[in-house]
C-alpha cells in the first residue's frame, strides 16, 4: 500500500503487488462510484504471473475526496501521473466501465504511446445519443439515453440523498443471483463516493463520445462483455470492429458475465486475460 499526491493535491490509494519477473504490469483502473477492492478477487491470479497495480481513483475508496476534479480527463490525468510516479515505462491497462473512458481519454490526449495493450472491460463508447448521431448510430455503439434522461438518471443516482436509486443501479449491473453478501460489499464501497461529487462525475462521462478515439488504438486490444450485463453485448462487438485488429470475448452468464466478470467469474477473468496477454508482443523497449 502507498499514497501518491497528485499534482493537484489529491491523496491517491495505490496498491502495487505480484509477479515482477515476467516484465509485464497490470494497471487496472475501476469505474464510476466502485475502488480497486472490487479487483480483490481476481488480483492474486493475475499477481501470480505479473505485476498487479490498482488504485482508488480521487473521489472513490480511499483515495481524497476533493471537490474539484469531477472529469475524466483529469482522472486520465491522474492515471498519467501514477505510473509515471511508478517508473512504468509502459502497460498492460485495464479499463472497468469508466475506468475504460478513462483509458480512451489518456489514448485521446498523449496516444499509446505508454501502453503494451489495452483491455475494455464493458464500456459502450458512447452513452448518449448526441446531436450529430442519429439513433441508429448511438444504438450501435451503445448509447441508451437522450439527453432528458441522462438528466433525470444522473440526479437521481447522484445526489446526496440518492441511497436506494444508487441501490438499484449496483443491481442493475450484477447476476440476479449474486449473493447478498457480495451485493452489501460492492454497495459499500459504492458509497464511499460522495453523491454531488459523483453526479458531476457521471454526467462528464456519459457526455462523452469516444467513437473517433477507436480507429486511432494500434496496440493491442481485448474488448470484454457480459450476456447478462445491463451494457449491450452487441455495442461491445461494435467496439472492437473498430478497433484495428481488437480481440472480442463475450463472457455467458455461467462463466459470471454481468458487468462485473472479474467479481462474479474470477477465475474465467483471469484465464481469458492472461491467454490474451500472452499472445500480446509484451513490454516496449
Amino acid at each position: 500500500m502507498a499514497t501518491y499526491t497528485t499534482t493537484d493535491g489529491v491523496d491517491l490509494d495505490v496498491r502495487d503487488t505480484g509477479a515482477t519477473d515476467s516484465g509485464r504490469t497490470l494497471v487496472l483502473v475501476h469505474g464510476w462510484s466502485q475502488s480497486r477492492a472490487t479487483w480483490d478477487r481476481v488480483l492474486p491470479l493475475l499477481a501470480a504471473r505479473h505485476r498487479v497495480v490498482s488504485y482508488d481513483q480521487r473521489g472513490h475508496g480511499l483515495s481524497g475526496k476533493p471537490d474539484h476534479g469531477a472529469r475524466v480527463a483529469r482522472l486520465a490525468a491522474d492515471l498519467r501521473e501514477v505510473t509515471a510516479h511508478l517508473g512504468l515505462r509502459s502497460y498492460d491497462l485495464v479499463g472497468h466501465s469508466m475506468g475504460a473512458s478513462v483509458g480512451w481519454s489518456l489514448i485521446d490526449s498523449f496516444g499509446t504511446g505508454s501502453l503494451d495493450s489495452f483491455t475494455v472491460l464493458d464500456q459502450p463508447s458512447a452513452c448518449v445519443v448526441q446531436p450529430w448521431m442519429t439513433p441508429e448510430e448511438g444504438a450501435a455503439a451503445g448509447a441508451i439515453l437522450d439527453f432528458p434522461s441522462t438528466e433525470g438518471f444522473v440526479g437521481a443516482v447522484g445526489g446526496p440523498e440518492a441511497h436506494e436509486p444508487r441501490h438499484a443501479f449496483l443491481t442493475s449491473m450484477l447476476s440476479t443471483d449474486i449473493p447478498a453478501d457480495d451485493l452489501a460489499h460492492l454497495f459499500e464501497e459504492n458509497l464511499r463516493m460522495p453523491g454531488p461529487w459523483g453526479a458531476r462525475l457521471l454526467l462528464d462521462h456519459a457526455m462523452q463520445d469516444w467513437r473517433d478515439v477507436l480507429p486511432l488504438i494500434d496496440v493491442p486490444v481485448l474488448v470484454v462483455g457480459g450476456e447478462v450485463s445491463h451494457v449491450s453485448p452487441d455495442s461491445q462487438r461494435w467496439t472492437a470492429e473498430h478497433i484495428p485488429g481488437a480481440q472480442l470475448r463475450v463472457f455467458t452468464r455461467s462463466e459470471g458475465g454481468s458487468h462485473f466478470p472479474f467479481f462474479e467469474g474470477p477465475e474465467t477473468f483471469a484465464t481469458a486475460l492472461l491467454e490474451f496477454l500472452d499472445g500480446t508482443p509484451g513490454p516496449r523497449a
